[in-house]
């Protein structure tokens, strides 16, 4: 996941740093740029089985998602 995080910021520069390529869908998952970053949370929460850390992934998702998911206007 972490990876892929990596290859969208990737993509982000080879596109000369175009705003919308922050929030093109990838393969059907919206505003991948704000997701992953909340799924390699969770995993390693479940990873470490530790509590805090998905509950911090928990409070991480309710404000990052919503604010990435309001796309500015081209």
């Amino acid at each position: 996941m972490l990876a892929l995080y990596y290859a969208l910021w990737v993509r982000y520069v080879a596109v000369g740093l175009a705003g919308a390529a922050l929030y093109r869908p990838l393969w059907g998952l919206p505003v991948p740029m704000a997701v992953l970053p909340v799924l390699v949370f969770l995993l390693v929460a479940a990873w470490l089985n530790n509590a805090w850390i998905a509950v911090a992934a928990l409070v991480l998702a309710a404000g990052h998602l919503p604010a990435a998911a309001r796309m500015p206007d081209p």
